[in-house]
């Protein structure tokens, strides 16, 4: 089973012999791409496994809960601490629209269907009360307690990956919205101009090509199909004539192509940040944040591109802009904050707990 165990930014991990606080939780992170399973306590993680989703939709093609609970036991087998009797709850975070009580609302294609079931499963499978929220918010969770976040009593995560999305918390809860799309940046409708008119369709096509919600009409397209990883990877090839190193499924790391001085990828990034600027401008104008941590994958390249960033959110919002910062725990926030959700869980799966006083004790 190919895994990874570290990253380019990792928050520090346990050795396997140290003892776990009794508090310590199963936590689960069901992104776009990656699927990871780790051992949460407090800001710590322990017995890292991540796999690619298309991986493990190869060896179980279709359901995908069926190899995040293979993950979770293989974690399960060889912890440094033993449970007891009885398995404490689990914390997961999905890339999906989540409703209160850790409903789906729109399902994954990779075989978790809209409502309960990947909570239900689970929590069959286990014996456990299982929480799920979307992984952006869980992302939020963690840096509001352990992370970049601390202290702010209104903070978003904008979570720049494959797709765009973020995480809100207000007063130390989540905020769902009425359909639990609250913080779907990635989908504000964007209209092209002619000057976008071309290559992008390109790239916005191959995006359409999947089982996804109805996108806008017209000439209008979403943030992330203009501004997410996918995206500026798919527009990278789309424009550049070095394609053979990079296979068709690889994924093109554009901010570092641009570092390194590529000058197609600095024009796609330079775009971007106008895009990414237009996202935290436009939650500014919604939800007047303290704070805007940047997480998700891209983050870990985004350094060069900060104050570039800062500088345009203030022009956009004069007056008002937020603290930008990129989010301390990096990969693991998610995990990590699907730990505290697990950890400060009611007896009714699925319900959260104010976190903001929790936060309190585990600080002190």
């Amino acid at each position: 089973m190919a895994e990874r165990a570290a990253g380019r930014t990792r928050a520090p991990a346990l050795a396997v012999d140290e003892p776990l606080d009794t508090e310590t939780r199963l936590c689960v992170d069901i992104g776009a791409t990656y699927v990871r399973v780790a051992l949460a306590d407090g800001g710590r993680i322990a017995q890292f496994v991540e796999r690619r989703i298309s991986e493990l939709l190869a060896e179980e093609p279709g359901d995908i809960v069926i190899s995040v609970a293979h993950l979770i036991e293989k974690v399960l087998a060889s912890p440094p601490a033993s449970w007891g009797s009885a398995l404490p709850p689990i914390g997961v975070g999905v890339a999906d629209m989540v409703l209160e009580g850790g409903s789906l609302r729109i399902g994954l294609s990779a075989g978790i269907p809209a409502g309960t079931a990947l909570r239900d499963r689970l929590s069959e499978r286990f014996g456990t009360t299982v929480v799920v929220d979307n992984d952006a918010s869980m992302a939020a969770l963690g840096e509001s307690i352990y992370g970049a976040g601390k202290g702010e009593r209104v903070l978003a995560l904008l979570s720049l990956g494959s797709n765009i999305g973020m995480g809100i918390l207000v007063d130390g809860r989540i905020y769902r919205g009425v359909h639990g799309a609250a913080g779907e940046i990635g989908t504000v409708p964007v209209r092209l101009d002619k000057s976008y008119r071309g290559s992008w369709k390109l790239v916005t096509a191959a995006r359409r090509d999947q089982p996804r919600p109805p996108y806008p009409p017209g000439d209008y397209v979403w943030l992330e199909e203009l501004y997410g990883g996918l995206a500026l990877s798919n527009a990278w090839r789309a424009r550049s004539t070095e394609r053979r190193p990079h296979g068709p499924s690889a994924s093109i790391h554009v901010l570092q192509l641009a570092a390194a001085g590529d000058a197609i990828a600095q024009q796609l990034v330079a775009e971007a940040v106008g895009g990414w600027a237009l996202a935290i401008a436009t939650t500014c104008g919604t939800l007047d944040p303290g704070a805007v941590l940047i997480g998700g994958g891209i983050a870990e390249d985004i350094g060069p591109y900060l104050d570039p960033l800062r500088r345009l959110v203030d022009e956009l919002v004069p007056g008002r802009a937020p603290r930008i910062e990129v989010a301390n725990l990096a990969s693991l926030g998610g995990l990590i904050g699907a730990g505290v959700a697990a950890r400060h869980s009611t007896t009714a799966p699925g319900e959260l707990e104010p976190y903001r006083d929790a936060a309190k004790s585990l600080n002190e």
